[in-house]
């Protein structure tokens, strides 16, 4: 028992590294901690007897000579997970996401809650429209995501955003300055 506790907390710490990356060999497991490999992705597995290669950047089996996007597509109807799996033209498909880091399933309900997600495994913060890990501006740029809902800005709406902007910063700025400045006259005027 205390063999498994240990195994647990060993994965709990390499799950929160952001360099850890899992063997996709079936029944293996064995995580490589792959620090400043971006540029070199093709990643070997290290357990004695499986010596199997997979990609740094999509954490799947090594696809030579195709793109993650190619390759995620090829593989894409056949997503099988151990725990869970679900075929393609199920009704909660747009219910159930790999977590963009360390690969775990995700549910989010459908209640209208909001786009920010975070991992309880790994921590990571991302978007659930774009799956994209992100920072705390991501919903304020007009980068096509919305907070709450289920699709993304319109076309109307990003350039909407992007107006109001290009506009309302400087009336913003001229109204703060409007105020201001005349404030400060007048707080010079008391002062002295």
């Amino acid at each position: 028992m205390f063999e498994k506790y240990e195994d647990f907390m060993v994965r709990r710490v390499l799950a929160v590294e952001a360099d850890t990356r899992w063997c996709p060999a079936p029944d293996c497991g064995f995580a490589v901690i792959a620090s400043e490999c971006a540029s070199c992705p093709k990643l070997k597995c290290e357990r004695p007897g499986c010596d199997s290669f997979f990609c740094y950047h999509c954490k799947a089996e090594w696809h030579p000579n195709q793109t993650c996007d190619a390759a995620r597509a090829q593989r894409s109807p056949n997503i099988r997970s151990s725990s869970v799996s679900y075929s393609q033209d199920s009704q909660y498909k747009e219910d159930i996401k790999p977590c963009p880091r360390c690969q775990v399933l995700i549910v989010k309900m459908d209640d209208g809650s909001c786009n920010h997600m975070m991992c309880a495994v790994c921590g990571a913060e991302f978007c659930w429209l774009c799956m994209k890990e992100i920072s705390d501006l991501h919903y304020l740029s007009p980068s096509g995501c919305t907070f709450w809902g289920k699709k993304p800005w319109s076309r109307k709406k990003k350039i909407l955003w992007q107006l109001g902007t290009l506009v309302g910063a400087p009336v913003g700025i001229a109204l703060v300055a409007g105020i201001t400045v005349p404030a400060m006259i007048i707080g010079t005027f008391f002062i002295v």
